[in-house]
């Protein structure tokens, strides 16, 4: 759910911050207090496109921060936009894409009169839906392993049958390639010691003279004459015992230091050969890091994909027999639970119609109806499923019966053979259209409420916005519309903006939506109201606070707390 909302310069909100509750919540005000904002900053925080003209006047940038929590995990959606046009999306505090913010919206936010971000509107949510409305996500799963399983057999007998004259090139060269880089016999970081040791013996000459000249100034007089004073003195001076100390140290750290030095010294053999051999070796490296990658880990990546590949390459025919059997195997399976899947689904498919119908009915649209869409492809290397090319059911379709179908190979994705699109219908007579295509105004929003209802007994939790879903609407229906959004939000968490009294009278949490100025800029306040706000509110709603108005206000109050 969406638990809180921050807004900053975002068109007329300056500075908002709206904690938000399960259940049902609605936003009032009068027209032009900027109820809308409300939808727009949701869905501008979730990738909608907009402009540089949702920025607030005088600001620099536009920001809207949504916290929510997403199966039980906190999530923290953040997104600005600057006058130069830059967008930037934060999830969790750290940096993200476009795509990222749209996938964590997926399947979770419906707002309903910005078709951009009203999910049930594509294709494959619907399907989705439909088949969650069915309960068929366990089979839809088992088509999925099987079409995947098929997908690699077929990989594989892919790279079996490629042209022999291609194969055996390919053979050749890949042979060579392992061959090449196994001969080299490479070891991770050997490269950085051969540097290191070829530096030390191409300057063996010049760190011998060195360390020569270390050892003589150690054996110079000047340092024999240091330690006879400092014994002399201590010898005259007792209190003096440090110096003693000290120039015990120096003496025996003089003397390992010699020893060190000549140690190292005889290390310091010029060695041409082995010289000669640590050049070669780094230019044969070299050569391979120019032809199979940056490094001699990525050399060794390579050499182990394309024994990988040989071994693809190198399958006798018996494999070959194999993966076709396995594939004529896999076909019959898919098929079968393919056309099961297809089957059930347009069982379904009218039983989600005729819901849809009792929903609308209840929302005073008795006239419009739902119809689906089934459409299946030809693919010559489909599966064979008996089903009809084109089928729509709708409220009137008669039941599914036992006509054979012709079999034909079908073009299949992980969901099986089936593309599926909801098509409406709001006046008796009137053709169904595409869902996409009619998705716009208050009649359709009411649609899409039945839809949602409907499909929602299924469905997880969402976020559901409905901008002015009430459009059109009278007073009895709106009470209607209200109870409807009471049922969904036993379910979701449903964001209704309203100018409906009788809407909002159903609402866990009533929020009003006011504009202020102060004569050089104007910016619009969201608040929670009480329960005796919630009166005076909804008694404005109907006309204005008067007696009259008060007591009808109470009795929606009352009439909204009964069962729906």
């Amino acid at each position: 759910m969406l638990e809180r909302l921050e807004i900053s310069s975002f068109a007329v909100a300056r500075d908002l911050a709206i904690d938000l509750r399960p259940g049902l919540t609605v936003f009032t005000g009068e027209t032009g207090a900027g109820k809308s904002l409300i939808a727009d900053a949701i869905a501008f925080v979730f990738g909608a496109r907009m402009g540089r003209d949702v920025i607030a006047h005088g600001a620099d940038r536009a920001v809207v921060r949504a916290r929510l929590a997403v199966q039980g995990r906190p999530r923290t959606i953040e997104r600005t936009l600057t006058l130069a046009g830059r967008s930037t999306f934060r999830i969790d505090g750290e940096a993200a894409r476009l795509d990222e913010v749209r996938s964590l919206a997926e399947g979770y936010l419906d707002i309903h009169g910005q078709s951009e971000h009203l999910a049930i509107l594509r294709p494959p949510v619907q399907l989705a839906a439909l088949d969650a409305f069915a309960g068929l996500n366990d089979d839809r799963a088992a088509v999925a392993a099987l079409v995947r399983e098929l997908r690699e057999v077929r990989r594989r007998l892919d790279a079996l049958r490629t042209d022999a004259r291609e194969r055996e090139r390919l053979v050749e060269r890949l042979t060579f390639e392992v061959g090449e880089i196994d001969a080299a016999a490479l070891v991770p970081g050997e490269d950085d010691a051969l540097r290191a040791e070829q530096a030390r013996l191409a300057g063996a000459a010049r760190l011998r003279e060195e360390a020569a000249r270390a050892l003589a100034a150690l054996e110079e007089p000047a340092l024999s004459e240091v330690l006879a004073a400092v014994r002399a003195i201590t010898a005259r001076d007792p209190s003096a015992i440090e110096l003693a100390d000290a120039g015990a140290v120096l003496e025996s750290a003089s003397l390992d230091l010699r020893r060190a030095l000549r140690a190292y010294a005889d290390t310091l053999e010029e060695d041409p050969e082995r010289l000669a051999y640590i050049t070669e070796r780094l230019d044969r490296i070299a050569r391979l890091l120019r032809k199979y990658g940056d490094s001699i880990d990525a050399v060794l990546a390579y050499r182990d994909q394309a024994a990988a590949r040989l071994a693809d390459l190198a399958g006798s025919e018996a494999s070959v027999d194999e993966l076709e059997a396995r594939e004529r195997a896999l076909l019959e399976q898919l098929a079968v639970r393919a056309a099961d899947l297809s089957h059930r689904r347009r069982i379904s498919a009218g039983a989600l119609v005729r819901a849809i119908s009792a929903e609308l009915s209840h929302l005073a649209m008795g006239g419009a109806g739902l119809a689906v869409a089934f459409t299946c492809d030809d693919e010559p290397s489909g599966i064979p499923v008996a089903v009809p090319d084109y089928e729509i059911i709708a409220a009137d379709s008669p039941p599914l019966g036992d006509i054979p179908l012709e079999t034909a190979p079908r073009a299949f994705t992980e969901s099986g053979v089936d593309r599926v699109e909801f098509l409406a219908s709001f006046n008796p007579g009137e053709p169904p259209r595409p869902l996409s295509a009619v998705a716009s105004g208050g009649e359709t929003s009411r649609f899409l409420l039945a839809l949602t209802i409907a499909l929602g007994q299924a469905a997880s939790g969402r976020l559901e916005i409905l901008d002015e879903v009430d459009e059109g609407v009278g007073g009895r229906t709106g009470s209607v519309v209200g109870q409807a959004l009471r049922r969904l939000a036993a379910r979701h968490q449903v964001l209704c903006i309203t100018h409906l009294p009788q809407v909002a009278a159903f609402a866990d949490t009533h929020f009003v939506v006011e504009k202020r100025t102060d004569g050089r800029r104007t910016w619009s306040e969201v608040r929670e109201l009480g329960p005796d706000e919630r009166k005076q509110e909804l008694a404005a709603m109907l006309g204005g606070v008067s007696e009259a108005n008060l007591a009808a206000a109470a009795e929606l109050l009352e009439a909204a707390r009964l069962p729906v």
